[in-house]
């Protein structure tokens, strides 16, 4: 970094919103989860959420934050993973593309977002809560724990991490590599990046680079 170039920004000198849009630049690409619930009087929903992670394999957990609505109520998604204990993560890829700022319009509670995307919704295994019969993958999820974080009542401020269990997958074969191994490529997710920023997973812009194993690399040092 060129420190003549350099630009600095101190969290203490700028409003939580500034704060926020901050972290939404500078940590990217963001994986989107798409993730559908249904309420307890039937509507279904979807809403993407891209400040989302793998936790670990054993048990198998991901992490989602929930935040507010800009009116500063809970957002749908959280009051119905919380009344049904559980959730689909449909991965974000081309198939969803052109409706992922659609379903992240805050809509009003009883609008089924199936509906204004012309998406299509299906059972899932092992969940209440349904799935996108688009969708080239998905986890189905079980809450397993919430921890409450930020001032409660603000926005850009209160969320909520939901720590949930994986507790089915399912993927189009489709996506598969020849060693039955789930190809990016084939897969072709789509990352966030700042605002309404996307990014595409194409072939010009992936490239793999090989891991050598400790003992190899101190035998034969070389450069990368």
């Amino acid at each position: 970094m060129d420190q003549q170039r350099t630009v600095t920004f101190d969290p203490a000198e700028h409003p939580p919103m500034e704060r926020q849009f901050m972290l939404s630049q500078l940590v990217v690409p963001r994986p989107i989860a798409m993730v559908s619930t249904r309420s307890p009087t039937g509507v279904a929903n979807i809403a993407p959420m891209s400040y989302y992670l793998p936790i670990t394999g054993d048990p198998m957990l991901l992490g989602i934050t929930m935040g507010l609505r800009e009116t500063g109520e809970l957002k749908d998604t959280y009051n119905n993973a919380m009344a049904s204990g559980d959730f689909v993560v449909n991965v974000t890829t081309e198939v969803f593309r052109d409706r992922i700022e659609t379903v992240a319009m805050e809509a009003p509670s009883d609008v089924d977002e199936y509906e204004l995307a012309g998406w299509t919704p299906v059972p899932a295994t092992k969940v209440t809560s349904p799935a996108i019969g688009e969708a080239l993958a998905r986890l189905e999820c079980e809450v397993r724990k919430v921890v409450d974080l930020g001032t409660p009542g603000r926005i850009f401020s209160e969320v909520h991490l939901v720590i949930a269990e994986v507790v089915w997958v399912a993927y189009d074969a489709a996506i598969s590599d020849p060693d039955g191994r789930i190809d990016p490529l084939r897969l072709g997710p789509i990352g966030r990046l700042g605002l309404r920023t996307y990014l595409r997973t194409v072939d010009d812009g992936a490239y793999f680079l090989a891991r050598t194993p400790w003992s190899e690399f101190i035998d034969n040092p070389k450069e990368p």
